[in-house]
């Protein structure tokens, strides 16, 4: 797989720094353009925004729609008084408008606040990513389920904001599903069993670290067979707390205007 360079104009350029919080991004192409699509940008209020997505459709096509897609998210984020469900809700409306047929795309779109250490987000139909949160001996695992439909699938289409509270030790992981679609030459996948796996045992390293371990190990079992799909994987490990006090990973609806 031909690994991101700085020439990628559809890769963040920069990795703001956020108090507290140590993150990191990869992406893996499988062909000559990507239909993958990872975001990441500072906010007004000094928060985090996250995007992961994933676009269907012919090559070409699908490059371009997550280029758009990009686009799209970043120049109405900065309208700070949309919410991130009207934020998805507008995005899938200006999707369809421009997508060919049986074009779809997932997207998840996440903001996170080191102060009160509270990730909000909308799933658009997305492979649900998770907080990994480890309890004495154990991990328990938080998945950020979708709250609405893929992009493009559907008219007028309406999406649900939750949140999710982070505190020290916790691990966000967003990734796409070729990661766990990644074949040996027996046609056996890699699956989501080694991919836990994988991320449990690195948990303790740097966000970059986590991210190298999981790419390694997953083109390692390949074993040199062709790649099916894009590859991206997103990392957040939070090092520290800035808010007053400490917060339960609880997963619930957030009403926002």
């Amino acid at each position: 797989m031909t690994p991101t360079t700085s020439h990628d104009r559809t890769f963040p350029p920069t990795r703001p720094i956020i108090p507290g919080l140590d993150y990191f991004g990869d992406r893996r192409t499988a062909q000559s353009v990507n239909r993958d699509y990872i975001d990441y940008f500072a906010t007004g209020q000094g928060n985090l925004g996250l995007a992961v997505g994933d676009v269907s459709g012919k090559e070409v096509s699908a490059a371009l729609l997550g280029s758009s897609m990009r686009s799209m998210t970043r120049a109405l984020r900065a309208m700070r008084s949309l919410s991130l469900k009207t934020l998805m809700r507008t995005v899938d409306k200006l999707f369809s408008r421009i997508s060919p047929d049986k074009c779809y795309a997932t997207l998840f779109l996440g903001e996170y606040d080191p102060t009160s250490g509270r990730l909000r987000y909308v799933n658009a139909g997305h492979e649900p990513p998770f907080v990994l949160r480890k309890r004495g001996e154990h991990f328990h695992t938080v998945f950020l389920e979708p709250g609405g439909p893929l992009l493009g699938m559907i008219r007028e289409s309406s999406y649900r904001e939750s949140v999710v509270s982070l505190q020290p030790g916790d691990v966000l992981v967003a990734y796409t599903d070729g990661l766990c679609e990644t074949a040996n030459p027996a046609g056996e996948e890699w699956g989501w069993p080694r991919f836990l796996k994988t991320v449990e045992d690195a948990a303790d390293q740097r966000a970059r670290d986590i991210v190298a371990d999981v790419m390694l190990s997953s083109q390692a079992f390949a074993g040199g067979a062709p790649p099916r799909d894009d590859v991206t994987l997103f990392v957040g490990r939070v090092e520290q707390s800035v808010a007053d006090s400490p917060h339960e990973a609880v997963e619930h609806p957030l009403v926002a205007a």
